[in-house]
């Protein structure tokens, strides 16, 4: 007999070696002191898994959140009104979560970051004092969710910690719209599902942040989740707010680049992106602009080695805004009222014979531009009437160099190509589920990339009449929504429609056949009766181009000719015309149907053709003056080349067109002079040259 003390029993237990009861009790012993140390291990386990648990719900908003509160956040300038808006929804008992709704780059996430600011310094109500703003990120929260239930266990981390938290970690999601299927995959809940019971008790607060169309496309589209939140409108700000919020910016910038910026190219940076920037929003486009001009002012800093004292100033803003739109920076810098001074004489120097046309345009265009015509619509919309090679085209082409920079600037359409029902697709983009739909309107498209332009619809009498229903509501509200829903705004451009309609009559009016007058009514009798009168009354002119007489044509002729010389010119080559060559020209190209066109199809096809046989067969090269004149009977034209060893004392005089004519050699002169004998006062010789 012996005592043992056994702890399952928990007392001292008298065991017999022939007693059943004992010999039970042994065994449990034995048994107890097999799986004891399991029986701790277990333990331990279920207090470490009980504490990682713990721990993994605090490390969520660490590892899927950023703690935006007092982290250095840039300074919000002048968004108080809605940072106010935002805490009042806030502090409310129930929906008590803000959606900020507004165009991409107008400011949501700034709202956000001034609300972490005033959390920051105190001036927030009681109900947010010492609370935090975390932003969430739902794309590394679903990155690696490759099992079935890995999301959601990552989402209710977050929303437990936030609960927990008592209503002091306000959560902020930036691209809401991605909450309604955001993991949902391989079976998981999506982010909206897990997020709505939350949001309904009221225990936690979110402010998000979306576009118009991923409010509409995404969020309205479940409605317990859109009336879980209190929608916020953010507008864009005006451009006196945007040069505040530059200025309250400028210290970080200086810092940030380690050189100035003057005050003037805050202002120039807001008021070029509020004129050459569209598409964009203030105050995004603005601060964009002015941190590119100072990295490219620091870059020419460098290159000059004059980095010291470096400011950033209005011109290098205007820089930034060329690379960025096209427009060269000498139209950019020029002051616009100048240039809207000399629009009309600039444009009668590229159109010839056109005065009431060209003047026409130029008034329309200045009081647009002024602001004293209809806000909103294009700068100008006019409708083109006449002949062919009468200058319809070149007058749309001067109107781009001058307004804006460069013929480029032009976008041409020909309206013969948009006959067809389906056309209007073409021009603004097809709808879902059709073709072509990914590659957006050729109108719409050309207009976003390119805001300031010409648009020329050459021909505009063959387009289909779907095509000009859509432009009564381009005239009108200055406007098209494409393909892709997108509103594309046609303000800052210039509409110019062109059509041959009635040119006959116009014609018959040169030939005496009828008088001018009688010709333009029949002219404009023509035109009502093809165009609807809502379509020609939303036009800001009709302008008919005259047919162009013979005197006009000869200074069309000099400025054909002033291109050819400017051709020639890069291969190294003078080249000089006389009056009777231009005659010539004239003379042989002349068609009064056809206008002004045909001149250059004859420059190119005989005078361009010749001097090219002259260069292949060597006759001329670099450094050769070429003369073309005429013959003796005035009916052809004939060519003289000087090599540039032959033109030694050789001066040449050239005329205000741009012509010349040769004078006689020095040596011709001296022997002039040589037979002059000059004397003195009293009549005897001085000196005999």
């Amino acid at each position: 007999m012996r005592g043992t003390y056994d702890p399952l029993l928990g007392a001292r237990v008298v065991q017999r070696t022939d007693d059943v009861q004992g010999s039970v009790l042994h065994q449990l012993s034995l048994i107890w002191r097999e799986i004891e140390p399991f029986i701790f291990l277990g333990a331990a386990v279920g207090l470490g898994w009980a504490a990682w648990k713990y721990y993994d719900h605090k490390a969520a908003m660490r590892t899927y959140g950023r703690h935006i509160t007092g982290k250095g956040v840039g300074l919000v300038v002048g968004r108080d009104d809605e940072i106010d808006r935002v805490i009042s929804i806030l502090c409310r008992k129930t929906k008590n979560c803000a959606a900020l709704v507004g165009h991409a780059g107008v400011g949501k996430t700034a709202i956000a970051e001034g609300l972490a600011q005033r959390i920051a310094t105190g001036k927030v109500p009681a109900a947010l004092a010492g609370a935090r703003v975390v932003e969430i990120d739902l794309g590394t929260m679903v990155a690696g969710t490759c099992l079935r239930g890995m999301f959601e266990e990552r989402m209710k981390s977050v929303i437990k910690q936030a609960e927990n938290a008592g209503g002091k970690i306000i959560l902020f999601i930036d691209e809401m719209h991605v909450i309604p299927g955001a993991g949902d995959s391989h079976g998981n809940t999506d982010a909206s599902s897990l997020l709505k019971p939350a949001l309904a008790r009221g225990r936690i607060r979110c402010v998000g942040a979306t576009t118009f169309d991923g409010y509409r496309n995404y969020i309205e589209k479940d409605p317990a989740l859109e009336r879980r939140f209190q929608k916020v409108h953010i507008e864009e700000p005006s451009t006196q707010a945007t040069i505040g919020i530059l200025r309250g910016l400028k210290q970080q910038f200086e810092q940030h680049h380690d050189l100035e910026i003057q005050d003037a190219a805050l202002v120039a940076a807001v008021q070029l992106a509020a004129r050459y920037i569209t598409g964009r929003q203030f105050p995004d486009k603005a601060i964009d602009l002015i941190d590119e001009a100072c990295t490219a002012k620091i870059k020419r800093a460098i290159s000059e080695n004059s980095l010291k004292g470096a400011a950033v100033e209005p011109n290098d803003v205007a820089q930034v805004v060329s690379q960025w739109t096209g427009i060269p920076v000498c139209a950019l810098e020029q002051e616009e009222m100048d240039k809207l001074i000399h629009l009309a004489d600039r444009l009668h120097e590229r159109v010839i014979g056109q005065d009431e046309a060209v003047n026409v345009v130029a008034e329309a265009v200045v009081c647009s531009m002024t602001g004293l015509d209809h806000p909103g619509q294009p700068i100008g919309s006019f409708l083109f009437l006449g002949s062919t090679g009468v200058g319809k085209t070149e007058l749309a082409k001067a109107l781009a160099e001058q307004l804006f920079g460069s013929e480029k600037m032009l976008v041409r359409f020909d309206m013969s190509e948009y006959v067809g029902s389906g056309s209007i697709l073409r021009l603004i983009g097809a709808p879902p589920s059709h073709d072509g739909y990914d590659d957006g309107g050729q109108l719409t498209e050309k207009v976003r990339n390119r805001p300031y332009s010409v648009i020329l619809f050459d021909e505009v009498e063959k387009a289909d009449p779907s095509v000009l229903n859509i432009f009564i509501q381009l005239l009108d509200d200055g406007v098209l929504t494409d393909g892709k829903g997108r509103t594309v705004d046609f303000k800052n451009t210039i509409i110019i429609m062109t059509s041959n309609l009635g040119a006959e009559h116009l014609t018959a009016g040169m030939a005496g056949e009828i008088t001018m007058d009688a010709a333009r009514d029949l002219l404009m009798k023509q035109v009502q009766k093809h165009f609807k009168p809502e379509f020609l009354n939303r036009l800001s002119e009709i302008v008919v181009f005259e047919p162009l007489l013979h005197d006009k044509l000869k200074e069309i002729v000099k400025i054909q000719m002033k291109s050819v010389i400017a051709r020639v010119a890069d291969k190294g080559i003078s080249l000089f015309a006389s009056d009777a060559a231009l005659d010539v020209i004239l003379s042989e190209s002349y068609n009064p149907m056809y206008g002004a066109r045909p001149i250059r199809r004859w420059l190119e096809k005989n005078v361009m053709t010749k001097l090219s046989q002259m260069l292949v067969k060597g006759e001329a090269s670099e450094g050769s003056t070429i003369t073309i004149g005429a013959t003796d009977n005035r009916n052809m034209l004939k060519y003289e080349v000087a090599k540039k060893a032959e033109l030694s004392g050789v001066v040449r005089n050239t005329d205000s067109s741009g012509m010349a004519a040769v004078v006689s050699p020095i040596k011709r002169i001296v022997s002039l002079l040589a037979r002059v004998t000059l004397k003195h006062p009293d009549g005897s010789a001085l000196k005999t040259l």
